[in-house]
């Protein structure tokens, strides 16, 4: 009896062999790709929750006072000393001009003190001088009188011994005596004029002491004068101090304050950046510092612009975690501790924008060179 040939296994199933394909396939595109995510963690720090960051200036009223002028608004361009916003100003105004007048009404003052201060000098001057010529002249015909006096009184004591003798007459003994006399007065005439000038010298010499008097006004005047200027630059201070102007250029992102609203001292008024001055800032685990250092290279995705990516370095990092600026500290006080990775705050300048309008706060991710 014979037997017939085994019969052949039916061939597998089309769709079984594309199954197995596309399995095969996209277990080598996971290998891939997990084997594309390991280099990439091995070569560079990933951070995906990093910021477009800008110095942000907040401008604050240093006075009290109504808003007359507010000639900007949000999103608006700006030009460093552009006026911002205007605070009333009359009262201040009007404060200043006083200011002015008072130092007005005491450089006046102070000028007809040195008016006065000059006569005074010129009129003791000449008067001094002419004391002091007097009291010469006097002093030159007391030394006469004095002369005359001692030649008097040598020819009187001469004549009464002569005429006791009789070798004169009673007549010529008693005109030695009247001249003898006569000089006596001249001589006390000589010292009364020599006093008389002396006083005189000291009454001008007094007088002059009006100058010292008048040096001390004016000195004190002056004193006063640099108060009220300074009272007068401190009141132009006030006076600037109510136009709000822009401290750089940039651009207003947000006002708190309407026209005519009444504002007070310290009162935060606006909101400003400079857009042509960004930089990303980002937040790196203590335990990837070790990896990179300042200057190295970083690429920016930034989410805003898919398919975009920015270049950049690494130029600051934090010397402190970000914990330790918290408001709110985390003390430990029961003795259970959960220990948390920190982070460290890093500064990222691009090196070019690519002329994207980036905006404070806009999320980007940051790849870092290790």
């Amino acid at each position: 009896m014979s037997t017939s040939p085994a019969a052949a296994p039916p061939p597998p199933p089309r769709s079984r062999r594309s199954t197995n394909f596309f399995a095969g396939a996209l277990a080598l595109i996971t290998v891939l790709g997990l084997t594309a995510w390991v280099l990439h963690r091995i070569a560079y720090v990933h951070v995906s929750d990093a910021r477009v960051a800008a110095t942000m200036i907040t401008l604050s009223s240093r006075i009290d006072g109504r808003i007359e002028t507010l000639p900007i608004q949000e999103g608006q361009r700006i030009e460093s000393g552009q006026l911002l916003l205007g605070i009333d100003d009359r009262e201040a105004r009007l404060l200043l001009a006083e200011r002015e007048a008072q130092i007005r009404r005491l450089a006046a003052e102070a000028n007809t003190l040195r008016e006065r201060q000059h006569m005074v000098d010129a009129q003791t001057s000449s008067r001094l001088e002419s004391r002091r010529s007097e009291q010469s002249s006097a002093e030159a015909q007391l030394r006469a009188a004095e002369a005359e006096y001692d030649r008097a009184e040598a020819e009187w004591e001469r004549a009464t011994p002569m005429l006791e003798r009789e070798i004169i007459s009673r007549q010529s003994w008693e005109t030695q005596r009247n001249n003898h006399l006569q000089a006596r007065s001249a001589l006390e005439a000589a010292i009364a004029n020599l006093s008389r000038a002396r006083a005189s010298i000291k009454e001008a010499e007094a007088e002059r002491a009006q100058l010292r008097l008048l040096e001390a006004e004016l000195s004190a005047l002056t004193h006063a004068m640099d108060e009220a200027v300074a009272q007068r630059d401190r009141q132009t201070v006030i006076v600037d101090e109510h136009q709000i102007r822009a401290p750089e250029s940039g651009v207003i992102d947000q006002v708190f304050v309407e026209r005519g609203e009444h504002v007070h001292r310290g009162q935060r008024l606006l909101i400003q950046h400079s857009p042509d001055e960004v930089w990303v800032s980002a937040n790196v685990k203590e335990t990837e510092l070790r990896h990179f250092d300042r200057g190295a290279g970083v690429r920016v995705a930034v989410d805003a612009y898919p398919g975009v990516t920015l270049s950049g370095r690494v130029t600051r990092i934090g010397s402190a975690a970000t914990s330790e600026f918290a408001l709110l500290p985390t003390p430990n006080p029961s003795g259970n501790f959960t220990k948390i990775t920190q982070r460290v705050k890093i500064r990222i300048d691009l090196d070019d924008t690519q002329g994207l309008h980036l905006r404070p706060g806009m999320m980007v991710g940051v790849r870092i060179d290790k």
